[in-house]
């Protein structure tokens, strides 16, 4: 029986390992196993900002990521499984400024990490297999210590829109 347990985010304070669980999370799954896309999404969400300050944020976030549940089960209908293969985990250049123009509005060990990589997906179209890949980029914004014992998801920037 396939169950969906092992896609707990890791209880790290690297906010590198962290992030590319979260995108692991987010772009790796199957719409023939039965499961829906909020199956998918639960591992982010359960591991939300712990204040419950950024959580409606991200779930807004989250749900942009994964195909809604009418799209999914065509996708179903395909077979289509998606998986990322991550290229690169990086603090951006630009977190440094912005983390001065925030002037001490940030949680501290909160960090942007963006993450880039290739989407594949392979399925079944008109009885023939299908893939297809294409590149993705995002940012994941992290709270780590001091701020937590460990690090938890705030948001994301919107797909193919990262800190560079």
């Amino acid at each position: 029986m396939v169950t969906l347990k092992d896609r707990a985010l890791p209880h790290t304070n690297d906010p590198i390992a962290y992030s590319r669980a979260v995108a692991s999370s987010l772009f790796d799954w199957d719409t023939s196993l039965g499961f829906l896309p909020t199956d998918y999404t639960a591992a982010v969400l359960a591991d939300a900002d712990p204040s419950g300050e950024e959580t409606s944020g991200l779930i807004a976030d989250v749900a942009t990521y994964l195909p809604t549940v009418d799209q999914w089960l065509d996708l179903g209908a395909m077979e289509v499984r998606q998986t990322i293969e991550i290229d690169g985990a990086y603090v951006p250049d630009s977190w440094t400024s912005a983390v001065e123009q925030a002037h001490g509005h940030l949680r501290p060990g909160t960090t942007a990490v963006t993450v880039t990589g290739t989407r594949h997906r392979s399925g079944v179209w008109n009885g023939e297999s299908a893939e297809s890949s294409h590149p993705v980029a995002f940012t994941v914004f992290v709270a780590c210590e001091p701020s937590f014992d460990r690090c938890h998801v705030l948001r994301l920037s919107q797909l193919a829109n990262p800190l560079r």
